[in-house]
């Protein structure tokens, strides 16, 4: 190779290095910040590399600062209109000239959390208190519920793969009484009625399509939460189809404060199908049970393309560190408890399957707390008549209805 050869190649090196390093170390525009869902909402024009941003916690007066590099401001006025209770203010400027820092007085110390949304990596949320002035708070993963309650936080294992909270009498049922019958204020919940249109979902006999009855489910769910005082949105009212990302995109856009996904469960190997029956409500979380992962997997497998498959693993990692998971576990042991109580009222021979964590995909990116409700096995000749009879889907939807109603009493009792 001739010495201009080798000049050449050395430039090609040069020009490609400065190129790649350009276009990865870029300078981001932070375009605008918003609050909502008691979260600061910061909005980038591409992709943020988490990395590039530092928290520090400051005290006399208590501030949260966090300073983002390779990154500039839009404008200089882009917190000029920003407010959330328990916040004295809001500041953000151009700190360094690719280095913007973002501080948050507030009244009272809390513990501030910080994470990318899988709905965008060019979104990038940082968690706010809740209250204000008179208020000791000091928020939870993200959420509003104060450590004045630590025996509510931790997740309590009930065996050795997976949580279950088998009786009416348990301890998790004790903790958790109902102590109002309303709310102190009006809430969004989705309700999500699991697959539709070419997805038909577990099969049982004769027609018996999970995706009609959890249809029926749904729609009689959404009739007692609005009963209940609550605003109500369904993903479908209808036999369509509705990729998963688009279910919980939906209740983001709607600013819901609860998502709940109705679904009905089934066993592959007939020989079972007479014995594996019950309720179980789940939360986004990898499990530590076979079977949970199994239920998981039946129902992603539909609507999962290869890439989605591929990427399960990263993509979970990502969503598993969210602000949300502990109060959808909360949500999750509410829910199930008030659906076995009202079906063993009326009903004999009414398994309760309990509360378990699973990789549920229609639950990733959900940006409040969320479940999803398997309301029995179609499999079960027994529970499949249930399933599809009016009453036994009124006593069922009535229940979900009641343990959300329930979860948000005593989330406001708890900020309280």
């Amino acid at each position: 190779m001739g010495k201009g050869s080798s000049l050449r190649i050395i430039w090609l090196l040069l020009f490609w290095f400065v190129l790649t390093t350009s276009l990865f170390s870029g300078v981001n525009i932070l375009k605008k910040v918003e609050v909502r869902n008691k979260e600061l909402h910061l909005i980038f024009t591409t992709w943020i590399n988490k990395n590039n941003i530092k928290k520090m916690t400051l005290s006399n007066p208590p501030r949260v600062v966090l300073d983002i590099k390779n990154s500039r401001l839009a404008n200089k006025h882009i917190a000029s209109n920003l407010s959330s209770a328990g916040v004295k203010s809001f500041r953000i400027s151009q700190y360094r000239q690719s280095t913007v820092r973002i501080v948050i007085e507030t009244y009272r110390p809390y513990e501030c959390k910080h994470y990318q949304p899988m709905s965008s990596r060019a979104f990038y949320h940082i968690s706010l208190p809740s209250r204000g002035k008179g208020t000791t708070i000091a928020t939870i993963i993200g959420d509003d519920t104060p450590r004045s309650t630590p025996k509510r936080e931790k997740v309590v294992e009930y065996s050795d793969d997976e949580y279950d909270n088998s009786s009416d009498d348990s301890f998790m049922a004790s903790l958790f009484n109902s102590r109002s019958k309303s709310t102190k204020k009006t809430y969004t919940v989705v309700v999500d009625a699991g697959h539709g249109g070419k997805d038909s979902g577990a099969v049982g006999t004769r027609n018996h399509y999970e995706k009609r009855v959890v249809l029926q489910i749904a729609k009689r769910v959404t009739k007692h939460l609005k009963a209940k005082g609550f605003k109500v949105k369904m993903t479908r009212t209808n036999d369509r189809f509705i990729k998963l990302k688009n279910r919980t995109r939906f209740a983001n856009r709607h600013n819901a404060d609860i998502f709940v996904s109705i679904h009905a469960n089934a066993v592959s190997r007939k020989s079972r199908s007479n014995i594996v029956h019950g309720v179980e409500t789940y939360f986004l979380q990898n499990s530590r049970s076979a079977r949970a992962a199994r239920v998981a997997a039946k129902e992603n497998s539909v609507v999962l393309d290869k890439n989605d498959r591929l990427s399960n693993n990263v993509i979970l990692n990502t969503v598993l560190s969210g602000p949300k998971l502990v109060q959808s576990h909360k949500l999750a042991i509410d829910i199930q408890k008030r659906v076995i109580s009202n079906l063993k009222r009326s009903y004999k021979g009414v398994n309760n399957g309990g509360v378990k964590p699973a990789p549920f995909w229609v639950l990733v990116g959900a940006q409040m707390p969320s479940v999803l409700v398997e309301v029995g096995y179609i499999t079960h000749p027994r529970e499949r008549a249930r399933l599809f009879t009016p009453a036994y889907q009124d006593k069922l939807a009535k229940g979900v209805a009641e343990g959300v109603s329930n979860y948000l009493i005593n989330r406001e009792k708890d900020i309280d």
